[in-house]
């Protein structure tokens, strides 16, 4: 069953980064809590996203320019910039400690370098994974603790499960996701848990892709789509793009997993009005057939020969 994250203590549903947020998250089920940490000028840990507190806060100005005294004066907005005059910054040792009393695992976000030390010794022994945009970071963090870690990418690079395994973590956050990196991540043991979802049709589309969890916002509506079994998808009532229909489509793969497999008996090179170049294989029927679709499902491994021949095999039946 797949993860579901609160992303920002259920950013959503409560002010951000709150403690009211986590007491949210645990209230939508959710498994774990996604908390962001800074450092306050006395070098304490605390929860915020921005490095300044003009949109979250009561306050202005940096955060790391307060101490902890002053940030604990500030009231913390919700996301429609109303103050929300029960919730305060809180420390990362309020929000383990809370996290814990609910059981929930925390996913915890380093948004500055510098900080491993520090947070290495806050959570040892708690259900944590850190995670970070610094991936050296997320690096020495291994190197000096037993913590899991995972790294967080905006767009998506050529090679993002290179970059995950030189950073010695065990998870992708991605934004943005294809076929692709689910496959080449799962076979190098990598989880991926991709960001922001914040609706049931795209949590659906993710999780038959393959993800391992989804942070969102809203926990509440994604636990929903979580909880319900995997989808049996048809010629009939496929309502994904593309779905092309082809005679005897079986549609466990709509997207297909070998892309761009550069197979020039399935597809091949092509440009687009701008000129560029990229690989096509729009008319290519291979993982749609019936006996092609069952052999990857159970073979995720398998290259084009490898489904080539059992297409072949079934043709000379």
């Amino acid at each position: 069953m797949a993860l579901v994250i609160a992303h920002r203590t259920a950013g959503a549903l409560a002010a951000e980064n709150s403690l009211e947020g986590i007491e949210r998250a645990a209230f939508c089920r959710a498994d774990w809590v996604e908390l962001d940490v800074r450092l306050s000028r006395d070098g304490e840990l605390v929860l915020m996203h921005d490095e300044s507190l003009n949109r979250t806060t009561s306050g202005c100005g940096l955060v790391g320019d307060l101490s902890l005294e002053e940030l604990k004066c500030l009231k913390l907005r919700n996301r429609d910039g109303s103050l929300d005059q029960r919730s305060k910054v809180p420390t990362l040792k309020e929000a383990v400690s809370l996290a814990r009393e609910l059981k929930l695992g925390l996913v915890l976000e380093m948004k500055e370098e510098g900080l491993e030390g520090l947070v290495a010794e806050s959570v040892s022994g708690e259900d944590c994974m850190v995670t970070s945009f610094y991936h050296a970071s997320l690096r020495e963090l291994s190197e000096i603790s037993c913590l899991k870690t995972g790294i967080i990418i905006s767009a998506l690079p050529i090679n993002p499960v290179r970059l995950a395994l030189e950073a010695e973590a065990c998870a992708i956050f991605p934004r943005r996701v294809n076929a692709r990196l689910f496959k080449e991540a799962h076979q190098q043991g990598l989880a991926v848990y991709p960001w922001t979802v914040n609706s049931r049709e795209e949590a659906n589309w993710i999780l038959r892709l393959g993800a391992d969890g989804l942070v969102t916002d809203d926990p509440c509506l994604v636990r929903v789509a979580a909880d319900q079994p995997a989808q049996a998808t048809g010629k009939d009532n496929c309502p994904y793009y593309p779905c092309h229909h082809f005679p005897e489509q079986d549609c466990t793969h709509c997207f297909c997993p070998l892309y761009p497999c550069k197979d020039e008996e399935l597809g091949s090179y092509v440009r687009t009005k701008k000129g560029k170049r990229f690989w096509s294989c729009i008319n290519c029927t291979l993982v749609h057939l019936p006996q092609v679709a069952a052999y990857l499902a159970e073979h995720p491994g398998a290259i084009t020969s490898e489904l080539k021949a059992r297409q072949r095999q079934k043709q000379n039946q």
